[in-house]
């Protein structure tokens, strides 16, 4: 294999074992199993253990793959009529209160979160990041290495974390760069009281544990984040929700956030939407 960018690894193993080429895939899969690149190879290499398995009638690698998910989130389980609006649309209609309001945020509120807190790292001047007047985010804003690059003014951002004033810098950095155009943040998403709510209910060790995460995995860690998150201002706290409707299913990186969060002691449930049966 001639590239280390992220994921090539498991595409040259999936393309070894679509050409029956097993023994030569074993070594590079035993490889991989020992020191997993990120979360999701582990998880697709657990999937692909039993068919190589089968393939060369071996046990499986002496060692074992590292940040296996969990599947320890609560669940709920909702039976609703279908009025023709989404099911994530139904379900924060159903639990939305003065005293508990949901809102829809899906990949837009953490990372917009990130991104005024960090907003001079992304946007630092290095060499060959910006060329043009115009540009929309740095150069190199979707490679592999946009984060090491800026891992001391990413550190420094997180930094701000550990004390009383990252609310203050958060909020005014919203002021000023509202409607800037920056990557992470889905302005149309966003409005001043989701940033005050989530500003007031998530605790800083919580957002700096999902920082972290985002940015453990620049590529794959900005998505998958539950659709709603649900604010009980009085006590200070929240709750994160991923909706799955009729059929549904979790997706791998959501699993993944989901067994984080289960790690962290960060509140999240799935939701899973019924429909009532006909009589």
């Amino acid at each position: 294999m001639q590239t280390r960018w992220p994921g090539a690894r498991y595409r040259q193993l999936r393309v070894l074992e679509r050409q029956g080429k097993h023994q030569r895939a074993w070594p590079l899969f035993c490889q991989a199993w020992d020191q997993p690149e990120n979360e999701s190879e582990t998880q697709k290499l657990l999937r692909m253990l039993p068919r190589m398995r089968r393939k060369l009638v071996v046990d499986a690698p002496p060692s074992s793959p590292s940040n296996k998910p969990a599947s320890r989130t609560q669940r709920s389980d909702l039976v609703l009529f279908d009025d023709g609006n989404r099911v994530e649309s139904q379900v924060l209609a159903h639990w939305d209160s003065p005293l508990a309001p949901v809102f829809y945020v899906e990949n837009a509120l953490f990372p917009a979160l990130l991104g005024l807190l960090s907003w001079d790292a992304i946007f630092a001047p290095l060499p060959g990041a910006f060329f043009h007047p115009y540009q929309a985010c740095p150069a190199d804003w979707g490679n592999p290495d946009f984060v090491s690059r800026r891992q001391n003014l990413f550190e420094q951002s997180l930094s701000v974390l550990d004390g009383a004033d990252y609310k203050t810098v958060i909020w005014q950095r919203w002021q000023e760069k509202r409607g800037i155009q920056c990557p992470l943040l889905i302005w149309p998403a966003l409005d001043e009281t989701l940033i005050k709510q989530a500003l007031h209910c998530i605790p800083a060790q919580h957002l700096q544990r999902v920082f972290k995460r985002i940015l453990q995995d620049w590529r794959d860690n900005r998505s998958g984040l539950p659709d709603l998150v649900r604010f009980m201002p009085a006590q200070q706290s929240y709750e994160l929700i991923e909706v799955k409707g009729p059929g549904d299913r979790l997706q791998d990186n959501q699993r993944r956030w989901l067994s984080y969060f289960e790690q962290h002691a960060i509140p999240a449930r799935v939701c899973y939407v019924t429909r009532p049966e006909s009589t």
